[in-house]
């Protein structure tokens, strides 16, 4: 008799599809039940940015109007990681001076301990 292989337990999404609107135009987007509600904020954001870049010149196709929300936003994204790759980094430096800071009072309370 051929052995059975263990039957894995894969936890899959319901699909959906979700109507967006961005600068007048209606857009369906399949996603998952989870990332509906991040879906439609994403394309409000969208929308608001294309918005202001049309707003400052009439004259940019929406092509060009995507990609300059496109690249803003990118911008702010790589912004923000290089802070939080930089918080991260002075988190790790200061754990690490308390962790120098408790050695020293430790071998300075053993020391004490030891004096004769």
């Amino acid at each position: 008799m051929p052995e059975q292989e263990p039957q894995q337990s894969v936890k899959q999404s319901v699909k959906q599809s979700v109507k967006v609107s961005i600068m007048q135009r209606e857009f369906t987007v399949a996603c998952s039940n989870e990332e509906a509600e991040g879906l439609v904020e994403a394309a409000a954001y969208l929308d608001k940015q294309m918005r202001a870049i049309s707003k400052g010149s009439q004259i940019l196709s929406i092509d060009r109007c995507a990609i300059m929300a496109g690249l803003n936003i990118a911008h702010s994204l790589l912004q923000i990681q290089k802070a939080v790759g930089m918080q991260e980094n002075m988190d790790s430096r200061l754990q690490s001076l308390h962790d120098q800071i408790d050695k020293v009072v430790t071998n300075s309370q053993q020391a004490v301990s030891w004096s004769p």
